[in-house]
């Protein structure tokens, strides 16, 4: 399990802040499965006896929906969501996964929003999916949203001659070498990312001359779809961060910036930087319900500028 998820999970539990749902997102199918059995097992679990029954799928307050089927139909969704409504039996916390959100129909969408909207105390739903794109945009606003990294499509982005440094960032983004090409080819991720970079570099070292050049980050990223690019490869940045920390440097999401991003960590908290990636992740939900993009990275860059 990734240390960034560990962190950022004891730190909710323990301070009882556990988002209703989380989205993992990823392109390894089984990569996605086996980081959702560990997480559950965190939240439900204060001892190896219980996290192995979790992992077994034998506890009675976890709930695992996977099918062979081509969809996920309404009345799946509305049999996951009967159990989730019973009251905890094992301890505090019920906990269900998804697994292939992607495949619920549109009925089971809708069904499964209004549980999303007014869930029940304590109830955590896990939804895993290899295709984002295909999940309604008000499923994503309700959700955190976490992503999986697989080593194996980094190895194929290299066959392809996308720099290391570059294929570490997206693949770390969980784009499969299909998006990889596209994004490279015809939307200037390389551009996008150099400007993330430096801002993010700005707005620690002098947060006032931040706030200025957010109209240069936002020029570069002038579309939705790049606004929502450039948190999630802000996220990776405080992510990095910590893993420099803590001494993981073989997992970082940007390589070549591993100098400066060590440098600005010394002065930074472990307990900071999550805080900065709860405060990411929230600011991508405001921006899939359509808040302003400025307004979102201001409060970002407020946020960061506090220390």
């Amino acid at each position: 399990m990734g240390v960034l998820m560990i962190n950022q999970l004891e730190r909710l539990v323990s301070k009882e802040k556990l988002s209703h749902a989380y989205l993992f997102e990823g392109t390894l199918r089984d990569d996605l499965k086996q980081q959702a059995l560990e997480f559950a097992a965190r939240i439900l679990c204060q001892d190896e006896q219980c996290e192995s029954r979790v992992r077994q799928h034998n506890y009675a307050d976890f709930y695992w929906l996977e099918t062979d089927e081509q969809t996920i139909k309404k009345e799946m969704i509305e049999d996951v969501l009967h159990r989730m409504n019973q009251k905890p039996v094992e301890r505090t916390h019920k906990v269900y996964v998804i697994v292939d959100f992607d495949k619920v129909t549109v009925q089971g969408e809708n069904s499964i929003l209004k549980f999303l909207e007014e869930p029940p105390a304590n109830t955590i739903a896990l939804l895993l999916t290899t295709k984002s794109g295909d999940i309604l945009p008000t499923i994503h606003s309700r959700c955190q949203h976490i992503i999986i990294h697989s080593a194996s499509t980094y190895e194929e982005m290299l066959k392809l001659d996308i720099h290391a440094d570059i294929a570490a960032t997206l693949s770390a983004l969980s784009f499969s070498t299909d998006e990889a090409q596209e994004w490279i080819q015809d939307k200037l991720f390389e551009e996008l990312r150099r400007a993330l970079l430096k801002w993010a570099d700005q707005i620690q070292k002098d947060p006032q001359m931040g706030l200025i050049q957010l109209v240069d980050l936002l020029n570069e990223a002038n579309e939705r779809e790049s606004q929502l690019l450039i948190l999630d490869m802000l996220q990776l940045y405080f992510q990095d961060m910590i893993y420099l920390k803590i001494g993981r440097e073989t997992h970082t999401s940007y390589p070549d910036h591993q100098i400066k991003l060590k440098q600005l960590s010394e002065h930074i908290s472990l307990q900071t930087l999550t805080q900065w990636i709860d405060t990411t992740q929230k600011a991508k939900q405001k921006l899939l319900q359509y808040v302003s993009p400025m307004l979102v990275m201001e409060q970002i860059a407020i946020e960061i500028a506090k220390g």
